[in-house]
C-alpha cells in the first residue's frame, strides 16, 4: 500500500508483568479495542485465553494443537469484528493469511525478524505494539540496528509498573546518529530466517 504507514511502538515491561500490563491495556485503552496477541509457547496461549476469558473478554486462540478448521474460524471471525482478541502463538502465525488484522501486540517479541517485518508490511496493519524487557533483548537489538532507528517506548498511563521498569520506561532511546534512515515499511528486506525451533 503506498504511503502505509503502521504505528509502531515498544513498551518496556518485566516478564512477570507482561500478562498484566496486556490485561489494563485491553481494558483501560480505548484504542485498543480488538488485537491478534503473539505468544511464544502454546502454554502461555492457554493461560492468557483463560485469564481473559474468566474477566468477561470474548477471546479465541491459535496453536499448534488446534485443528485447522478451528484457526480457520477463529482468525475470520477476529478479521470480521466479532471476536476482539485473537491469541496465538508465533509458530502457527507464520501460516496464517492475517490480511484484515489491524492491531497486533507482541507480548512475546518476534523470535525471527522477518515475522515482524510481515506484522508490519501487511496492508491491513494499523498497529505493532511490542512488549519488551527494559533491559533490552537480543531481537528487538538486532531489528532497530538494523532499520536504523530506536522505536518510541510507550507508557501505559495508570499501570503500576515494577519501580525498575518504569525508571527505564520513561527514558526514551534517542535516534542513532548518521545518515537519516528510512521507515521499516520502506526498507529493503535484508532479514534471513533463522531455523525455527
Amino acid at each position: 500500500m503506498p504511503g502505509k504507514k503502521t504505528e509502531q511502538a515498544i513498551y518496556e515491561v518485566y516478564e512477570h508483568q507482561k500478562l498484566e500490563l496486556l490485561q489494563y491495556l485491553i481494558t483501560k485503552d480505548p484504542q485498543i479495542e480488538s488485537a491478534m496477541i503473539y505468544l511464544c509457547k502454546t502454554d502461555d496461549v492457554h493461560l492468557l485465553t483463560t485469564t481473559l476469558s474468566h474477566a468477561g473478554i470474548h477471546v479465541d486462540s491459535i496453536h499448534g494443537k488446534k485443528n485447522p478448521a478451528g484457526r480457520i474460524t477463529a482468525l475470520a471471525e477476529h478479521v470480521a469484528g466479532r471476536l476482539p482478541y485473537l491469541v496465538v502463538t508465533e509458530a502457527s502465525a507464520r501460516n496464517l493469511d492475517i490480511a484484515g488484522v489491524k492491531t497486533i501486540i507482541n507480548v512475546d517479541f518476534p523470535e525471527l525478524l522477518s515475522d515482524y517485518e510481515t506484522q508490519v508490511l501487511t496492508a491491513s496493519t494499523e498497529k505493532v505494539l511490542s512488549f519488551a524487557n527494559p533491559k533490552g533483548t537480543k531481537q528487538l537489538k538486532n531489528l532497530e540496528e538494523l532499520v536504523e532507528v530506536s522505536f518510541p517506548r510507550a507508557i501505559a498511563e495508570g499501570f503500576s509498573y515494577d519501580k525498575h521498569a518504569l525508571k527505564v520506561s520513561t527514558r526514551n532511546k534517542q535516534r542513532k546518529s548518521g545518515p537519516r534512515s528510512k521507515p521499516l515499511q520502506n526498507k529493503k528486506s535484508k532479514l534471513i530466517k533463522k531455523k525455527g525451533r
